[in-house]
């Protein structure tokens, strides 16, 4: 969704392209689309917005009909690092491979491949398009760490918010050893939940927002629970998950409130350091009983 809307990291982050590169624990970011003229599945990369391009790439069709895609990132520049990347992916007999990469990459890319496979022959058919519009199909992995760092926004919101707590309080250890330890994926059901109804009124009975795109995040105290509520790039192009944290049972049931923020991008560049703006919604209660939680992470197929 970053790379999808533009956003930026701090100056000081290195950018890293998840298309190419795994980060927290995950698996790398693959887009894959049927390219009808060459007969095969091609990995995609987004460059911006909804422009994407055919990655930096070599696509290898195993006798078997099975096709594997090893991506070139731009920092691989030594054969050996092509060769042990092409002997992790495991592929069988090769019946054909091709090679997709831009012209302006050709003074780097066809010596690189030719260290590993000195005679392999490029075509000029074979360079990678700049852009691709046939649609696609993404691949995410999403580790007990991607639910950890919800938890971990969702337990610091609340401590801004209700500054009487500290978070070192015991009703909230649980929270905390999920967060800072983790475990098996699963193990996030005990304390995330997907919710069934929209953080905001204007997003109710599947309405979209009109134009704007950010970050809500929420927190209560009611009878049971103090509760945090995360949903992350919300938008008009389709509607993400709503994560609500368990972070402790309510000990002070006299104690019932709650609050929430819209962190909205700013709708064109960033304006000094900063990307967006934050508003204040109001809390209220929904006229109607909340429906379930649903487990964030379902039974294996």
């Amino acid at each position: 969704m970053r790379l999808y809307y533009g956003v930026r990291g701090r100056s000081r982050h290195k950018e890293i392209n998840p298309h190419y590169r795994r980060s927290a624990g995950g698996a790398r970011l693959k887009m894959t689309s049927f390219d009808a003229s060459l007969g095969l599945d091609l990995e995609l990369e987004i460059i911006e917005g909804n422009q994407v391009r055919q990655s930096r790439q070599i696509v290898f069709r195993e006798v078997s009909g099975s096709v594997k895609h090893l991506p070139i990132p731009e920092d691989m520049r030594n054969p050996d690092q092509l060769r042990a990347a092409f002997e992790e992916l495991g592929v069988g007999e090769i019946a054909e491979a091709r090679v997709f990469y831009d012209p302006e990459e050709t003074t780097w890319i066809e010596p690189l491949v030719r260290g590993v496979w000195p005679n392999i022959k490029f075509a000029e058919g074979e360079l990678a398009a700049t852009s691709y519009r046939a649609g696609a199909t993404v691949r995410i992995e999403l580790t007990d760490r991607y639910f950890r760092a919800i938890a971990k926004i969702g337990f610091h919101y609340f401590l801004t918010q209700f500054p009487t707590y500290s978070g070192s309080e015991p009703q909230f250890g649980m929270i905390r050893g999920f967060i800072a330890d983790g475990g098996p994926v699963s193990l996030a059901n005990e304390f995330i939940g997907e919710r069934q109804h929209a953080l905001i009124g204007q997003l109710r009975d599947g309405g979209r927002p009109d134009g704007w795109k950010g970050h809500i995040v929420a927190a209560e105290i009611n009878a049971q629970a103090c509760l945090a509520h995360v949903q992350l790039f919300v938008c008009e192009d389709f509607p993400p998950r709503i994560f609500t944290i368990k972070l402790a049972s309510n000990v002070d049931n006299s104690r019932s409130s709650g609050c929430g923020h819209l962190y909205a991008y700013f709708e064109k560049e960033q304006e000094g350091k900063f990307s967006g703006e934050v508003h204040s919604l109001d809390y209220g209660s929904v006229p109607f009983s909340a429906p379930p939680l649903k487990p964030v992470v379902g039974e294996p197929d």
